[in-house]
């Protein structure tokens, strides 16, 4: 567990990122970049069989394959930041159209005399809206005619919302003590019990972490730029409903890993016009939680995950601030 006191340093050390040193802000202005693209990934959702271990119960992996992505960046900062150092501050807005996404997959380790999945399910995965938003501020310097190092601290919010429809299982004969072979593919698949939606499921992250770009120009038309954010400073809300029992689980959860690293190659079109293409991987861990359903409250046997590719073409045209 995260203590308190490392939080205080972290956060203390993100807030002097942020503090301006004296240079030039001269011709500093706004961009917007339209955007379109997509995540290539999966999220996860946990129950563990205790509340101290990391043995698993339960696992679904929801499919991200891929989601299609809409959405726009508003940007604050020098107009060249090759000429001037200066703040630098970034507003993103991503939808996730509602299209089926792949599968979602449930393994149960229902046997406590061994470790091996026991039951198995399948289902059509369909986003029922997704939701990404950051915000960021920092300090960028010039190093030289083609070189600047920035520094901010960014604030995320995700939200990922499901439905998993049709299917099938792969379930042993029910045991009533509680004693389940091993499972295998072979195992045959019932498609007859389910038709329609049959569970639901949604994610609401918020993080809060310190990051650094690094922004080169090789070329006079061409910049590239890198970012990597890490933090531990995660908070997640979930919710689980089955649809076919009527139970709805509420999972809370903190803490863990956020790791998230992108890779920009821009083209300028025009004086105050590029085209951007962005690489990007993020990767969320280790959260762990309540589990709570109904009156009923399992400490510490909640847990989820998200681990994303991302691919996204934008283009930034500077509205105010221009060269």
């Amino acid at each position: 567990m995260i203590s308190i006191k490392k939080i205080g340093i972290l956060v203390s050390i993100s807030i002097l990122f942020l503090a301006p040193l004296r240079a030039e802000t001269r011709n500093s202005g706004f961009s917007i970049s339209p955007i379109v693209g997509f995540l290539y990934g999966h999220a996860e959702e946990i129950v563990y069989k205790f509340p101290n271990r990391d043995l698993y119960f339960s696992e679904l992996l929801w499919d991200l394959k891929p989601l299609v992505l809409i959405g726009a960046t508003v940007d604050y900062g020098p107009g060249d930041r090759f000429q001037y150092s200066g703040f630098i501050s970034s507003l993103s807005l991503r939808y996730g159209l509602p299209f089926r996404t792949g599968i979602i997959e449930n393994r149960d380790w229902l046997d406590l005399s061994h470790n091996n999945v026991t039951h198995y399910s399948r289902h059509d995965a369909f986003s029922r809206g997704v939701f990404l938003g950051d915000i960021s501020a920092g300090y960028s310097w010039r190093l030289s005619d083609s070189l600047t190092l920035g520094a901010f601290l960014e604030f995320s919010y995700k939200r990922f919302s499901w439905s998993g429809r049709d299917g099938f299982i792969q379930y042993p004969l029910y045991n009533p003590f509680g004693n389940y072979p091993p499972w295998n593919s072979d195992l045959p698949r019932h498609y007859d019990l389910f038709s329609g939606e049959v569970i639901r499921y949604t994610q609401n992250w918020f993080i809060l972490s310190p990051g650094f770009s690094l922004m080169w120009k090789p070329l006079p038309l061409f910049t590239i730029a890198g970012n990597i954010n890490y933090s531990p400073l995660i908070y997640c809300y979930a919710r689980d409903l089955h649809v076919l029992r009527n139970v709805t689980f509420h999972d809370y959860l903190s803490f863990g890993h956020y790791f998230k690293g992108s890779f920009d190659v821009f083209y300028s079109l025009a004086e105050n016009m590029d085209l951007s293409f962005m690489f990007s991987y993020s990767h969320i861990t280790g959260t762990r939680g309540d589990a709570h359903v109904g009156a009923f409250r399992f400490r510490q046997g909640a847990g989820a995950g998200y681990s994303a590719f991302g691919f996204e073409i934008a283009a930034r045209i500077r509205l105010t601030g221009r060269n």
